[in-house]
């Protein structure tokens, strides 16, 4: 649903963002403003602080904000689509249409249906075509019935320049159409030919129940093994998970969902009587897969062939900042090695594949166990090398309780003393926090892990609340990377929305400045003038480059070239009068 900006907005301000707080956990008003036990993660103290004048919201406790259209998202399971739906209806708006939207819908529903017929047609061709019984001989060989057929609606797509291509045009689709849903490109001479041949087709549906696009498997001859639709206004592979439209139900009374390597392990799982799998399409499982399983469960289960390759993909990752932020229990399966759910399962071996779900163990103490696989633990220096490579792990834990335990697991694996290891283990949170990783540290991805300077943050807040002078800020005025871009922003929406106005936070693309404004825009602690605050930036910005001018300077002969440029900027700076702040 593609709704008018002002409606937007007009729901914003007609629905009570605490009286949806309200309906999912405990909120309290302290002293004017509103805190709630947060949704999203186990507290017993509230950290979520509720503006609803503005409409945002942010925990201080996980990190997670958003308006009412993120809250209603991420508690419900619901697309932004029928998210604004819900809340119209609850706020009595009617919204009216993006003037573009319902020929955006109409060609989105012509993209849709033409998959569909794709399908339908893949279907067929396998169940009844004279060109598929090489295909109907491995379903066979996988112990796949009618029933499992037809269930997931696997088909064939035949051998042929452009079987698929004049099937489709027969029933009245257009090449322009056929073309954007990914199910033909041109050749050379422009004509437009079939993108699966001589494939076994798995459909792929999103998690409304759509068929977007296909995964084909190769049966003969040479190319990869497995071919996906390309992206397209339709598949789009960081968003899409096979088997979730099917898999949904089961995943959250469960709480649980498996994710596999394949299509076939998908389906050896709903063979299994295990109805919760789902499998990545072409790509690697990333951030997008994590929030959205995590509309639906808070436990997933990693369930690859423990020598696969997509097994080590899968946990070279750093996983554990995006699972850590999203309060989701990450856990492994222990496989036997060369063998995956697909092959257990047609070997009637489905009890070891459940007992392998149900011993699952969390991705930390697997990826402890793997290096500690690699080194000798009888003699002293692998011992050292062990525990200084598990203790990088053990840092990016965000509960202290665990880091404790997987250190004294450690100490006790590589012989060491607890405190030892423990040290190492804080020294490296201090290294991060600091901004200076360490061997083999990983720091976090567009996101500060140390607390923003005040001035800094002041100066942002200023901002946000339209006090700022916006000509006079740089992005050299601050040191810390994000709140410099966040700063840029903002410098151009206040231009926009125009002097003293407020700049709404509803628009910022990156979540990471999207989660440090949501933060700033509800903290309730005293905002320094922002005179005084430009006045300290500036003085310790110039304190900086002549720092940096000054080293420059003592590696440098006088008679290199920029010297005396780099001597006159220094007595420049050292010149300059301090801004004095207007009584």
């Amino acid at each position: 649903m593609a709704a008018d900006r002002d409606d937007l907005e007009r729901i914003r301000q007609a629905v009570n963002l605490v009286e949806l707080f309200e309906a999912v956990t405990t909120v309290r008003k302290v002293r004017g403003t509103f805190k709630a036990l947060c949704p999203f993660h186990t507290e017993k103290t509230p950290s979520v602080s509720i503006d609803p004048a503005r409409g945002l919201y942010h925990c201080f406790g996980c990190g997670v904000g958003g308006d009412v259209f993120t809250f209603v998202q991420e508690t419900q399971g619901l697309d932004f689509g029928e998210t604004v739906e819900m809340l119209a209806d609850r706020a009595g708006i009617v919204v009216r249409r993006d003037p573009g939207a319902a020929r955006r819908r109409e060609r989105r529903g012509r993209l849709v249906e033409a998959v569909e017929a794709a399908g339908r047609f893949y279907h067929s061709r396998l169940k009844g075509g004279a060109d598929a019984g090489h295909a109907r001989a491995y379903v066979r060989s996988r112990d796949y019935d009618v029933d499992v057929v037809d269930q997931f609606l696997i088909g064939y797509a035949p051998d042929e320049f452009d079987a698929l291509i004049s099937h489709l045009r027969e029933s009245g689709f257009r090449e322009r159409d056929i073309e954007t849903a990914g199910l033909g490109r041109r050749g050379r001479g422009g004509r437009l030919f079939d993108q699966m041949r001589g494939r076994l087709m798995f459909p792929i549906h999103n998690v409304r129940g759509e068929m977007v696009g296909f995964g084909g498997r190769l049966l003969q001859g040479e190319g990869p093994k497995y071919l996906n639709t390309a992206e397209t206004p339709l598949y789009k592979k960081s968003e899409l998970l096979y088997g979730l439209n099917r898999a949904r139900s089961a995943i959250s009374r469960s709480d649980s969902a498996v994710v596999v390597e394949g299509y076939t392990d998908v389906i050896a799982f709903h063979l299994a009587e295990m109805p919760m799998a789902v499998a990545t399409c072409g790509t690697a499982l990333g951030e997008d897969h994590f929030k959205l399983l995590n509309r639906f469960a808070s436990r997933i289960i990693l369930a690859f062939d423990a020598d696969a390759a997509g097994a080590g993909a899968a946990i070279r990752g750093d996983e554990l900042s995006i699972t850590s932020e999203l309060d989701l229990d990450l856990r492994v399966a222990d496989m036997p090695k060369g063998r995956d759910p697909a092959d257990l399962v047609q070997d009637g071996e489905t009890e070891q594949l459940k007992q392998a779900v149900e011993v699952s163990r969390p991705i930390t103490e697997f990826r402890i166990n793997q290096v500690l696989a690699r080194y000798d633990l009888r003699e002293l220096a692998p011992r050292k090398g062990a525990m200084r490579e598990t203790a990088v792990l053990i840092a990016r834990l965000p509960k202290s309780d665990e880091r404790h335990q997987h250190a004294l697991d450690v100490a006790t694996r590589t012989y060491l003393d607890p405190s030892e290891v423990l040290q190492q283990i804080a020294n490296i949170r201090d290294q991060n926090r600091q901004g200076q990783p360490g061997d083999g540290v990983v720091p976090a991805t567009g996101v500060s892990s140390q607390p923003l300077d005040r001035s800094e943050r002041d100066l942002l807040r200023h901002l946000l609340k339209g006090t700022a002078p916006l000509d006079q800020i740089t992005e050299d005025l601050f040191q810390d990377e994000l709140a410099g871009r966040l700063a840029m922003w903002l410098i151009e929406a206040g231009r926009e929305h125009g002097p003293g106005a407020a700049v709404p936070v509803h628009n910022i693309e990156d979540r990471y400045m999207a989660s440090l404004a949501r933060r700033l825009a509800v903290m309730e602690q005293p905002l320094e003038p922002v005179e005084d605050v430009l006045a300290n930036l500036e003085r310790r910005r110039d304190e900086r480059y002549k720092k940096e001018l000054d080293r420059q300077l003592k590696s440098m002969d006088p008679g290199e070239d920029g010297y005396s440029q780099r001597v006159a900027e220094l007595i420049a700076l050292s010149q300059r009068e301090p801004r004095i702040a207007e009584e």
